[in-house]
């Protein structure tokens, strides 16, 4: 059997360091590519909600104003006493129902609105708690350690 020099012996440990360090990043990419398109699918998916809403918005702000235009119509009407203040008086009260059903659409709107920052924030999480867990039990499986229960405080 050859002799081993120490030089050698040095030079062997730092080649099998070099592949475990590159083996690791290999994987660390690779989880986080994983990562990063489920987070894209995420935004893209929430891309297309919030792309949806605004066409809706603009449309309750034209019927806003169209509510407002209406309403200055019939008081115009009624003081020029051309219109029949029964039909005015029909006609403010079905505005008034519109009015409400577009305030409520608008606050279902800004709900909507309000509750996505909260489900990108928690799919965010998720993802990344599930990266760190397949990672750590990765990781302990090839040194042949259990992989211990760890109470997060949630």
């Amino acid at each position: 059997m050859a002799e081993r020099s120490f030089g050698r012996t040095i030079r062997s440990l730092l080649v099998a360091m070099l592949n475990a360090t590159l083996i690791l990043v290999a994987l660390c990419l690779w989880l986080a590519w994983g990562a990063f398109s489920t987070l894209e699918r995420v935004t893209g998916t929430v891309q297309e909600v919030t792309s949806s809403l605004h066409p809706l918005r603009d449309e309750l702000i034209v019927l806003k104003t169209d509510i407002t235009e209406t309403r200055a119509s019939i008081a115009a009407l009624r003081e020029g006493g051309v219109a029949d203040l029964q039909l005015c008086t029909n006609l403010e009260g079905k505005l008034t129902g519109l009015e409400e059903r577009a305030d409520n659409i608008s606050e279902t709107l800004r709900s909507i609105e309000a509750g996505l920052a909260p489900a990108i924030e928690n799919a965010v999480e998720t993802t990344f708690d599930r990266i760190g867990q397949s990672v750590a039990g990765t990781i302990l499986g090839w040194f042949g350690l259990e992989k211990k229960a760890v109470d997060t405080g949630s």
